[in-house]
């Protein structure tokens, strides 16, 4: 016979294992350099149990799936030191929050403060991070078209209401007979 005692603790453990958020403001340490900020972060937060090699190889993977190869001994920077790009900032930070392998990515606007061409960057380095088979939300506003191709499902907001949820290419063409739809109702009054 077992016997299992429900804790709240145990539940909030593993919600938080569950999912990660990314914050819209980075906060990194500028002194460090992209690899050695994930080899703290993945040695204070993924188990005890891993070895240094095991770790080593999830930063090293980490490195890879971000697109940090070329800047990864390179120090973050601060107001004192230029360091890396602000896109590679926000694709470390990215970084350090899929080391322990949520299941969902929550991101708090990915893009703001990024040029197109990074923004489009971070963009496509979450699609990837989706196509293995997590869940990723992150609320954009503005995106380019080119971003916008690359969404697979949208929720548009309005006065906090939701005005679309569904497939983000069938967004335009809801739209558009929405559009004419009202300008035949006007028209006829």
């Amino acid at each position: 016979m077992q016997c299992f005692i429900f804790s709240p603790w145990s539940a909030l453990k593993y919600f938080f294992n569950f999912q990660s958020y990314v914050a819209q403001e980075e906060l990194l340490l500028g002194t460090l350099t992209v690899k050695e900020t994930l080899t703290f972060s993945a040695n204070m937060r993924l188990p005890s149990k891993m070895s240094k090699e095991e770790i080593n190889k999830v930063v090293e993977e980490t490195i890879m799936e971000m697109g940090l190869e070329d800047c990864a001994d390179t120090r973050i920077g601060n107001w004192h030191c230029r360091g890396i790009s602000n896109g590679e900032k926000k694709r470390l930070s990215i970084g350090l929050e899929i080391l322990t392998q949520p299941h969902v990515l929550l991101l708090d606007e990915p893009t703001t403060g990024l040029d197109s061409a990074s923004a489009f960057y971070v963009i496509q380095a979450l699609c990837h991070i989706a196509q293995r088979g997590k869940i990723v939300i992150c609320s954009i506003h503005q995106p380019s078209s080119e971003i916008f191709e690359l969404f697979d499902d949208l929720l548009l907001l309005s006065c906090g209401e939701t005005v679309y949820f569904g497939e983000a290419k069938k967004a335009l063409k809801v739209y558009i007979f929405i559009t004419q739809a009202k300008l035949e109702s006007n028209l006829r009054i």
